[in-house]
């Protein structure tokens, strides 16, 4: 037991927390295990793995939206604090851009609206989400994606304490050498990455239509962090190119035939 929450198998754990499949207390013999604890792992990690989890909270409370992890109970106050969240349905993004199956451009850009569309709520209300990357977003059977893992998030404009935490291959190269303080422009960065990681596992299409996602793939990526655009930017700019790419996957449909069959009838 933890709170009020009975708590089942491990699920995942790193050097720091564990995520634990949970139940209500009074759920006791349901075969359901439709939440999830995160708390700190026990051991000579576990003050990083509670400041993580303390990191988690704090920015879960501020930042509310449908492509960002919920946070539906906590607790500060004991010695090992902990955070509820549901259970997704779903598998990490990593796993599709894994798969030897390709999936068509608008797809792929509207799986990483999702993510920016997370990031535009969490950088508006004031936090950094310090560790953008494909393993820390769940894609859903129906292609709903959840951004997840806030134990790396920052307040903007909090100067770094410790060394580099995080992805070093989505980082951006500030973030890297620790000589900024947390800015929504590195998670830009790493969603860049991401980006440019769906166009190299998306259906080939015509340089014509790949040339503005590379374009904003470019800017995203940009050293000058003043050069990269917003998250509401991002979201604005997927978003048209989403539209833009998919009627090449509608298309007109020719109704000249239907409507001669039908004055020949």
């Amino acid at each position: 037991m933890l709170g009020i929450w009975r708590l089942g198998e491990i699920i995942h754990q790193s050097s720091t927390t564990q995520l634990l499949l949970a139940q209500p207390a009074d759920a006791a013999g349901s075969p359901r295990w439709d939440y999830v604890v995160k708390r700190a792992k026990s051991g000579t990690d576990q003050l990083e793995g509670s400041r993580q989890i303390l990191q988690s909270i704090a920015a879960a409370s501020s930042a509310s939206h449908p492509n960002l992890i919920a946070m539906l109970d906590a607790s500060t106050t004991s010695s090992q604090p902990y955070m509820v969240m549901p259970r997704l349905e779903g598998e990490p993004m990593q796993s599709h851009l894994a798969s030897p199956d390709t999936k068509p451009l608008p797809v792929a850009l509207w799986l990483v609206r999702q993510i920016a569309q997370a990031l535009d709520s969490l950088h508006t209300t004031g936090w950094v989400h310090g560790d953008v990357k494909p393993q820390n977003s769940v894609v859903g059977s129906r292609g709903h994606v959840t951004l997840v893992d806030l134990g790396f998030a920052s307040r903007i404009h909090t100067l770094p304490k410790h060394h580099f935490r995080g992805s070093p291959e989505y980082a951006a190269p500030e973030a890297l050498a620790g000589s900024l303080a947390a800015i929504p422009a590195m998670d830009i960065f790493s969603l860049g990455r991401v980006l440019w990681q769906w166009l190299t596992r998306t259906e080939q299409v015509s340089p014509m239509m790949l040339e503005p996602v590379a374009d904003l793939v470019q800017k995203m990526v940009s050293k000058d962090p003043d050069e990269r655009p917003t998250a509401s930017g991002v979201v604005q700019q997927l978003l048209q190119l989403e539209i833009e790419t998919l009627g090449r996957h509608i298309g007109p449909v020719n109704t000249s035939g239907i409507t001669a069959n039908r004055l020949a009838a």
